[in-house]
């Protein structure tokens, strides 16, 4: 596929539609958008456009359309598949100025809200209204709805409440036409022909451009227990928590980390964190509106935690408190791109038993790289982040090294029953081990709806799929 460069004509149409102040021609601060938090993925764009509205992410669409210009949609940029990076250059369409909640209908326990808005303002607004919005990525406080909705982002709480797909029922889009388009709305139920929406959900900013979405939300419990408890090994911990899921007692979290990483973050934090020898650590958080019946709950896990060889079990009541549990967990991706050097950052899936053979079977394999593999995530669901650092720099210039590694990497995840990404995507990133985790004919098929939606191609492309020569 031939595309053209951003010219000046469209420049001054760029301008005509969303005005001289939101439009980003300057290249330093171009750079910040040549990039995502994917390591090593970078690519500068022509042009960055910051549309107020619908009408004026059509009014692109449109002028993108007609000339063949490459569009990569972006929300806070924290995609880990390098999923906003304009590999083809073109414009990068920024919906940041779209970040207004227009609706909060708590008689049908409904939002409607633009892509803009960060995920953590969201939440932090419907608190006011004893509601909240269950999925919560970890980079919550910089991600926004927008991209959630891109890449069907979880977080720890997927165990209990979901991912984003559960949550989304309706959605107005552009699609690389500029046709705008409605789909479901404020209902429960609705098998009304093919479920397109949840064909978007997901879909990485390929197929269409979310200009408004109708999020179903929740009551906020009153009272929210956490649970810290390290443990020798991992094979431990990992029992544990398979344990605790058989007890009917339905945590909103277990969150997983490798003993390595807990030193690491001890490291980037500056100070000591408990039993920071211990092998694993485990974050259990109980959730629901009776203190009394959750501490009853908490007993009977801190139990079994003892039962498993659990080292001790430190509970947090007090906001303070557990924020103090979850401070490592939250810092573990900063502090392993601050202490190691970044060549992949995995989020591999595989059912919950084969966890430790997973890790095992990993540090094995990249070894053999002379590199690292840091290991955390969450336990609740099976999805264990796999961070691959070296310590030789010369590595990261090879790029058959880390593709014969990332390769064996996904094969032995596919051999436990496992998948190469959970919450994160394809992307520009895993692209070329697609066809590992996909056969030909579903691939087939993923390619003609890219094809009904986006004919010519323009809209994130080079993502997913191989660019067609």
């Amino acid at each position: 596929m031939r595309y053209n460069k951003v010219n000046e004509k469209i420049i001054s149409s760029l301008v005509q539609i969303v005005g001289k102040e939101n439009v980003i021609l300057d290249e330093k601060t171009l750079e910040n958008y040549a990039h995502d938090e994917t390591p090593l993925y970078t690519s500068m764009p022509d042009v960055a456009v910051k549309p107020g509205s619908t009408e004026e992410v059509c009014e692109i669409m449109k002028l993108a359309n007609a000339n063949m210009v490459p569009v990569t949609p972006r929300g806070g940029g924290t995609s880990l598949s390098a999923g906003a990076v304009p590999i083809l250059g073109g414009i990068v369409l920024l919906l940041e100025r779209m970040n207004k909640i227009k609706e909060i209908d708590k008689k049908n326990m409904m939002v409607i809200v633009e892509p803009g808005i960060i995920t953590e303002q969201l939440g932090n607004e419907l608190a006011k209204h004893g509601l909240f919005f269950p999925p919560d990525p970890v980079s919550l406080d910089s991600c926004m709805i927008g991209g959630n909705i891109a890449e069907c982002a979880g977080g720890p709480r997927a165990m209990k409440y979901g991912v984003t797909k559960n949550y989304v029922l309706g959605i107005e889009v552009v699609l690389p036409d500029s046709t705008i388009q409605r789909y479901g709305g404020k209902l429960l139920k609705n098998v009304t022909g093919y479920d397109i929406i949840n064909l978007i959900i997901g879909s990485e900013g390929t197929l269409a451009i979310v200009t408004e979405a109708i999020l179903k939300v929740l009551p906020v419990p009153t009272v929210i227990i956490d649970l810290l408890v390290p443990f020798k090994c991992v094979e431990d911990s990992v029992n544990f928590g398979i344990d605790v899921m058989q007890t009917g007692l339905m945590p909103a979290a277990i969150e997983f980390m490798e003993g390595e990483v807990y030193r690491l973050v001890a490291k980037y934090l500056g100070r000591n964190l408990p039993f920071a020898e211990a092998g694993a650590q485990i974050i259990v958080e109980l959730d629901g509106n009776n203190r009394e019946l959750l501490r009853k709950h908490y007993d009977e896990i801190g139990n079994i935690a003892l039962k498993h060889g659990a080292l001790d079990v430190f509970v947090g009541e007090s906001a303070k408190d557990r924020e103090r549990i979850w401070e490592p967990r939250k810092n573990a991706s900063d502090a392993l791109k601050d202490q190691s050097k970044p060549l992949a950052r995995e989020d591999l899936v595989v059912p919950k038993d084969k966890i430790p053979e997973l890790i095992t079977r990993l540090k094995q394999c990249v070894k053999q790289y002379n590199a690292h593999l840091y290991a955390f995530g969450h336990l609740g669901d099976g999805n264990i982040h796999a961070d691959i650092g070296v310590d030789d720099t010369v590595s990261l210039q090879h790029g058959a090294f880390i593709q014969k590694m990332r390769r064996e990497i996904y094969a032995i995840t596919l051999s436990l029953g496992g998948a190469i990404t959970a919450e994160h995507g394809i992307g520009l990133s895993k692209i070329e081990y697609l066809e590992m985790a996909l056969d030909k004919k579903q691939l087939e098929i993923m390619r003609s709806i890219k094809k009904i939606f986006d004919p010519n191609n323009i809209l994130n492309p080079g993502k997913i799929f191989p660019q067609e020569k």
